[in-house]
């Protein structure tokens, strides 16, 4: 099975060898690797083309943005696997072999993921040594309900077979560059099974500098979440999807209120519990309403302290 591997470029060049490498170097070895330079100000570009690797197709477009980017490689591919990575992350060994043999054993109306792990920036951990390569796969049939209790998978983690994701496009939302994967990965557990593995089978490296995990804060709802919040109020999103896509939707209002109060912006605060619509039913609600009032954090956190952990208003 053809692998196509989709790698946005922009201004990584410390990085982007190593993730090709970690490409080539797969136990899956059936692979094209797709890198599209979105106008990057410095040499990555030619770094890829000095590799010379004919399994590698080297793009240059005007900067767009890495919607655009990753759109525009999924256009190009002709692998029957469509993948995903990041210019400064990698692959673990056996993630290609784990994700074919997903997709061989559910080959229709299904998404495949695996788990991941966040690396700090700094590390020179480029995936040596070969991890294990679980058998064991889920079919997780309410995907946003799991996603409340912690990530499942990152971009880097995620396949698609070509033919179930042409239909979805344009794919990643154009001009979004803050959680513009997430829009992709809702529509997809509304209409597709997600199949899991939970081997942490690629590396994401946090914080890089320059990059918009580094410099940029979430103070507004994301687009990508305003959108499921819609589509589960007009009941688009699959009836027993419902109920759990807009808890997740609340919990993500509930930490911008959190964000708001920690700016001093109390009145922006309360306007965002305000909005949420699953918040009365919430701890995490009532304790941040809570914390709007003069002392109310002080008051919080000594009830946490009381119930022993942080867990249970966190």
């Amino acid at each position: 099975m053809l692998c196509s591997v989709i790698i946005p470029l922009y201004n990584k060049a410390p990085f982007v060898e190593a993730a090709i490498r970690s490409v080539l170097t797969q136990s899956h070895r059936d692979v094209e690797i797709i890198v599209v330079d979105d106008g990057s100000l410095d040499n990555g570009a030619e770094l890829v083309a000095a590799m010379n690797q004919p399994q590698v197709r080297l793009f240059r477009v005007p900067n767009g943005g890495v919607s655009r980017a990753r759109n525009f490689g999924i256009e190009a591919a002709t692998g029957e696997l469509i993948c995903f990575l990041d210019a400064d992350d990698w692959y673990r060994p056996g993630y290609l072999e784990t994700v074919v043999a997903m997709a061989t054993r559910h080959p229709a109306g299904a998404f495949y993921a695996t788990g991941y792990e966040r690396i700090p920036d700094g590390s020179q951990d480029a995936g040596v040594g070969v991890m294990s390569v679980s058998a064991q796969f889920e079919v997780v049939e309410n995907g946003f309900y799991r996603l409340r209790f912690g990530s499942l998978f990152c971009t880097n983690s995620v396949a698609v077979r070509r033919a179930e994701l042409l239909p979805f496009g344009p794919f990643f939302p154009p001009g979004e560059s803050m959680g513009e994967d997430l829009d992709l990965w809702f529509r997809l557990m509304e209409k597709l099974q997600l199949i899991y593995c939970p081997s942490p089978l690629v590396a994401y490296r946090v914080a890089v500098a320059g990059s918009l995990v580094a410099s940029n804060s979430v103070r507004t709802l994301l687009p990508a979440l305003a959108r499921l919040e819609k589509r589960a109020l007009d009941g688009e999103t699959p009836a027993q999807m419902r109920e759990a896509a807009l808890w997740l939707v609340s919990d993500a209002r509930v930490s911008l209120a959190r964000t708001a109060l920690l700016d001093g912006r109390r009145h922006a605060a309360l306007r965002q519990l305000a909005t949420i619509r699953r918040g009365p039913c919430a701890k995490r609600w009532w304790a941040t309403l809570l914390m709007c009032v003069p002392g109310g954090m002080g008051v919080v956190e000594r009830c946490k302290n009381w119930l022993g952990g942080k867990n249970r208003l966190s």
